[in-house]
């Protein structure tokens, strides 16, 4: 059930998208100008200058689909390569992976609806959602748990670690170094406050013994 109302809540997400822009002509020249070497390529029609629109209302709506489907696709790699340099690359592979394959679902279903402008929402849906699915994917078969830090496999890259797994382990080892450390300093305080304590003990109990034996002496 919750699967069924997530999906109609993004069908929604996705139309009211589409309503707000809609498939305007200008919206199509926008996307059409920001890559002309692109969309001329999916358009098939040569370049009469840099950043000239064709007259043809279907080699505008294809060229600036091209360049939608190009821009939404390439989206979800960057985050993932980001979120992997940020140290989760299992999450990260997952992200780049999903989003690009939602991606693509989704840029082919807004170009079904609305060329261009539709395959840009399309295509940023699809990513979103793709790369929350294949992020979830990659690290249930890594076996993380986001909430549990001692989850997922130890990966560390030249002492770097890459994992929560690793990251926990090289925090409690550098915990326990500075632990050890201040033990160390602290011991020979802690010794020289034990040796005060015990020749206060000693003399204390040799002045009791010392009271005891004048009074069995002087006390008769």
């Amino acid at each position: 059930m919750a699967d069924k109302t997530m999906g109609a809540q993004d069908f929604l997400m996705f139309q009211t998208l589409l309503n707000q822009i809609g498939p305007r002509s200008y919206a199509n020249q926008a996307l059409y100008g920001m890559f002309p070497k692109t969309a001329s390529l999916a358009a098939g029609v040569p370049m009469a200058g840099y950043g000239a629109i064709p007259l043809s209302k279907s080699a505008l709506s294809t060229g600036a689909a091209g360049v939608a489907r190009m821009g939404s696709t390439r989206l979800p790699l960057i985050q993932g390569g980001l979120q992997a340099l940020g140290g989760d690359p299992i999450g990260g592979i997952g992200t780049a992976g999903g989003g690009f394959l939602g991606a693509k679902a989704g840029a082919a279903i807004g170009t079904a609806i609305a060329p261009g402008v539709g395959t840009l929402a399309g295509g940023l849906l699809g990513g979103m959602i793709g790369g929350g699915i294949g992020q979830s994917a990659t690290r249930g078969l890594a076996g993380i748990d986001v909430n549990n830090p001692l989850t997922g496999p130890d990966l560390s890259i030249a002492g770097i670690p890459l994992s929560q797994y690793a990251k926990t382990k090289k925090s409690l080892e550098r915990a326990t170094e500075l632990e050890k450390k201040r033990y160390q300093e602290l011991a020979p305080l802690y010794e020289k406050a034990r040796n005060q304590q015990m020749a206060r003990d000693m003399i204390g109990s040799q002045m009791g013994l010392a009271s005891t034996m004048l009074g069995s002496v002087y006390g008769r």
